[in-house]
């Protein structure tokens, strides 16, 4: 029914009600209009505030009337036409700005896509995982369950997934949403009707594709997980696609009905590991371009971001800023180095000027191993000081990124294939080895804090 019809019919009612006197319904409710303000909301408008202080003991009368035409329990507010006019207006300049907001979510939501997702080591099961699922939703890996900790990259892949169905499925709709924002909606319609708690079941199942980022935050919520759990297996039932992302694997999530951890677990389940060093580099990379920064970062400069925050793509971001603030303060400045990046990151208690150079590591190394750093840079051929010199250019390209003929170069003016051959017999004996695995980890870890 329409608001004319609603109107029609009330003013019939009206007109015929014995308790209302024919010169009050023909100076104030003949007038009136009907405007609805959302799904449940309505507000009856007089024509003036004397108007709405002369129908004042008719407001019962007029509520009910609406209800029973509409046979819904609906919210009724009445206000007069000068002072509804304002509301409108204000409404309308709240939208605008809410408008304005929303267009900059959209544009930010927009910046997370495939292309410029930094693949590596840690993060390409899971990226290959959200990409196929997303190309043919609902067809297999139903949920697609991604877990890790904070700041590895899963709030990106969802946001990747929900850009990448709605441009390339436009009959399908997306929703996309964290956790958090998920719980409120459902306490807060646990307050309202079974009818209203239905229709918001309803609505969301309107979508063929649910995201939920960060879905630990529905746990310890009893009444939201059966909300949650009818949503859940809906979405199963008709082949329509879920996502959920969580700080941990279904397995070892707590506060959630049994029922639930066996549907998240009846996809696929894959994990985002902590970032390795080279895809934290290639982050850094991406990101001082990505902010245009106008000055030469080294490769020092970016290792020493990349050993400190490789545990989290938002504190790699933010450190980048840091750069970007400093690089826009000083446009003299060509070139970022270590000694400039250890004054600007001073808050970290370890940064020291100059702390990450070959000289420390080949200090760390030959006192591990009790030699000198002569010895290393020499040309002995101890088993002893060829494991020390091995391990400290490893650690030189590990930490500090150098080239192959810089290596060579600080380490006694040695031929980059010695370099290649040290780096790669490393790496294949840290793979068999956890002894020396043990050994190099700590040693990497005196380096960057000592």
């Amino acid at each position: 029914m329409n608001i004319n019809d609603i109107l029609k019919e009330l003013k019939l009612s009206l007109i015929t009600n014995k308790n209302i006197d024919e010169s009050i319904y023909n100076d104030y409710i003949k007038t009136i209009n009907i405007y609805k303000k959302d799904l449940s909301d309505y507000v009856v408008v007089v024509k003036s505030q004397f108007g709405l202080l002369a129908i004042k003991q008719f407001r019962p009368t007029i509520e009910n009337e609406i209800k029973r035409i509409l046979k819904d329990p609906v919210n009724i507010s009445f206000t007069y036409e000068q002072e509804y006019k304002k509301q409108l207006e204000k409404t309308e300049l709240i939208n605008k700005d809410h408008s304005s907001i929303i267009s900059r979510k959209v544009k930010k939501i927009n910046e997370n896509t495939f292309e410029n997702f930094v693949i590596g080591s840690s993060n390409e099961q899971a990226f290959i995982a959200v990409q196929t699922v997303s190309k043919s939703p609902g067809v297999s890996y139903n949920p697609l369950f991604i877990y890790g900790e904070s700041g590895m990259g899963k709030t990106h892949l969802l946001k990747a997934a929900k850009n990448y169905i709605e441009s390339n499925f436009s009959d399908l709709k997306v929703s996309y949403m964290s956790g958090d924002e998920f719980a409120r909606k459902a306490v807060d319609i646990l307050q309202k009707t079974h009818k209203e708690i239905e229709q918001f079941k309803n609505e969301v199942c309107q979508n063929d594709v649910l995201i939920i980022d960060d879905v630990q935050f529905l746990s310890y919520k009893e009444k939201t997980n059966e909300i949650f759990f009818t949503i859940f297996n809906n979405f199963i039932e008709n082949d329509k696609q879920l996502f959920f992302s969580s700080d941990k694997s279904p397995e070892l999530l707590n506060g959630f009905d049994n029922r639930l951890i066996t549907r998240f677990n009846m996809g696929l389940s894959i994990a985002i590991q902590k970032l390795d060093n080279k895809t934290a580099t290639a982050i850094i990379k991406k990101e001082i371009k990505n902010q245009n920064i106008k000055s030469e970062v080294t490769s020092e400069a970016i290792n020493f971001i990349s050993n400190y925050y490789s545990d989290d793509v938002r504190k790699i971001k933010g450190s980048v800023s840091r750069l970007n603030f400093w690089s826009q303060q000083n446009p003299e400045e060509k070139t970022i180095t270590i000694e400039i990046i250890s004054d600007l990151f001073r808050d970290i208690p370890t940064s020291k000027l100059g702390i990450l150079n070959v000289k420390k590591i080949k200090e760390v190394v030959s006192e591990k191993y009790g030699i000198s750093v002569n010895a290393i840079d020499g040309k002995a051929r101890s088993k002893l000081i060829v494991t020390a010199r091995h391990i400290a250019m490893y650690l030189t390209k590990e930490i500090l990124n150098h080239t192959l003929a810089q290596i060579g170069e600080e380490f006694g003016g040695r031929d980059h294939t010695t370099v290649i051959n040290a780096e790669r017999k490393i790496e294949a004996m840290l793979k068999k080895d956890k002894q020396l695995k043990k050994t190099v980890d700590i040693l990497k870890n005196k380096i960057l804090t000592k």
